[in-house]
């Protein structure tokens, strides 16, 4: 179907041991793979991580929203469903091709709900330091995070190195951590849920 349409050009059809060096010699701009072969999830991340074409559609047995969502949070441009009609796989390739995604409606709001789960929950840890910490605190703890030791948050803030002892001191005992690692952590966390990327 696909070889006969005049709008694509076919480079290749290999099974998973091979895709990575068809990618490798052709370059392609769409990869079209099955959900049911071991690895995809991890190639559609190395691809993502590498910041590259070929851009992945994944074909699943049923598109389940659960699965879809993991498939697009891994890099995944496009989900389609194995019994979608034929013409919606040549509408998901060109609109994915013009850096869109393509995916089932239940799919995006399921990503949707889950973003809006993270945000709360991200705003929520914001608050809990907001309302444990002062501000000098709350400066401090950012300092902290951005790698600066304890003379140069000192210098930024214009006290004493003590003075930056003693209110490290007070922020641990506050939010309940042991270390300065701990603390870089708790931080991060409020402002990504899962881990910064």
């Amino acid at each position: 179907m696909l070889g006969s349409d005049p709008s694509f050009v076919m480079v290749g059809e290999v099974d998973h041991t091979t895709v990575q060096e068809l990618v490798r010699k052709e370059s392609p701009d769409i990869l079209v793979a099955d959900a049911r072969i071991d690895g995809t999830l991890a190639l559609c991340t190395e691809l993502r991580r590498n910041r590259t074409r070929p851009w992945v559609i994944v074909v699943d047995a049923d598109a389940a929203p659960d699965w879809a969502a993991r498939a697009l949070e891994a890099g995944a441009r496009g989900i389609l469903a194995k019994n979608a009609p034929p013409e919606h796989l040549v509408k998901a390739i060109h609109v994915v091709h013009e850096g869109e995604i393509w995916a089932p409606k239940e799919v995006m709001a399921r990503i949707v709900d889950d973003l809006a789960a993270l945000s709360d929950l991200a705003r929520t840890e914001r608050t809990f330091l907001a309302q444990q910490l002062s501000r000098r605190e709350q400066e401090i703890v950012r300092h902290v995070a951005a790698g600066l030791c304890n003379q140069e948050i000192a210098d930024h803030c214009q006290i004493s190195d003590a003075t930056v002892k003693a209110h490290l001191t007070r922020i641990f005992q506050k939010i309940g951590v042991r270390d300065r690692a701990q603390l870089t952590a708790r931080y991060y966390r409020s402002l990504y849920p899962e881990g910064p990327n």
